[in-house]
């Protein structure tokens, strides 16, 4: 997902051995593909574009997550001190592609049950309270300044209702501040991945969408717990903190899909009236003629 670029930044020479599809994949659990990415340590300029991220097994073809650019500006002296401290990271065009498996499983929650697998649940011990063992790769404390997420989109795919069975949720832009993570790159990784997925389906929770069923709201929910319950403390205090500031912008959003979803269910059942009313007068005349001919050996021209 989005967090392989910035893995991909902070951590160059442990990105360069294992690759950035291997890191997403431990990361997110499903394949991750970029289609171009250009990291500057010198310039200080860094942008990945074109990043897409594969459905769990069990869901449609469709994109799991797609992501048009991530660009970090940080130079070489961001990564040599005892703490690696990035300024500015901006992902930009984040979709999130909501849905239901056979089984009435969102895939948003197999990503929160994989994030507990790879972050061991934000716990530093095991079950029992035995030490876990240390992750591999880089152990520097890290910290983003300031992460936004610009451009957010997250669809609800055949699970609320809306036209053709998709609800958009456009989402005002997030900004979260002072993220920090101690940990391997592995974990690193995973950790913001939930950080950038849990701020998406905590914004739609946020918004208030009347006629989201019951269902789909536990399942978000329990989803966001789940992610929460994965990443270490001041990252949650980070994508809750950014939520409460994004507040009236989406509680409009809400407002406005709600809205949408109503009429889209008006035009459906406008539509279903006018073909029952259609079909109610082909049989009406069908029956009509049918009595004629019965009675009167058909209609008199």
């Amino acid at each position: 997902m989005v967090v392989v670029a910035i893995a991909a930044v902070f951590f160059l020479d442990a990105i360069a051995r294992v690759g950035i599809e291997a890191a997403g994949t431990y990361a997110l659990g499903t394949r991750t593909t970029v289609r171009e990415a250009s990291i500057g340590v010198v310039s200080g300029k860094t942008a990945i574009r074109g990043l897409a991220v594969d459905n769990p097994a069990g869901f449609s073809p469709e994109k799991f997550v797609a992501l048009d650019e991530i660009a970090v500006n940080a130079g070489l002296s961001s990564f040599t001190g005892d703490k690696i401290v990035i300024e500015r990271v901006a992902l930009t065009g984040l979709v999130i592609e909501i849905e239901k498996d056979a089984s009435g499983v969102l895939n948003v929650q197999k990503f929160a049950d994989h994030l507990k697998k790879a972050t061991g649940g934000g716990s530093d011990a095991g079950a029992g309270g035995e030490q876990k063992p240390a992750p591999t790769g880089e152990s520097k404390e890290a910290v983003i300044r300031e992460l936004r997420l610009e451009k957010m989109q997250v669809n609800l795919r055949n699970i609320a209702g809306g036209k053709d069975g998709l609800v958009e949720v456009k989402l005002p832009d997030l900004v979260m501040r002072d993220l920090s993570s101690k940990g391997g790159v592995d974990v690193l990784a995973s950790e913001l991945s939930g950080v950038v997925i849990g701020s998406a389906i905590k914004g739609v929770l946020a918004a208030n969408i009347k006629g989201l069923g019951s269902d789909v709201l536990g399942g978000l929910q329990g989803a966001v717990e789940g992610i929460g319950g994965a990443i270490t403390g001041p990252l949650r205090d980070a994508v809750d903190k950014g939520v409460s500031e994004a507040g009236a912008a989406l509680q409009a959003v809400g407002e406005g899909v709600a809205k949408g979803m109503e009429e889209a269910g008006k035009k459906v059942g406008e539509a279903a009236g006018k073909a029952l009313e259609g079909a109610g007068k082909a049989i009406g005349d069908g029956v009509g003629n049918a009595l004629e001919g019965v009675f009167g050996g058909g209609k008199k021209k």
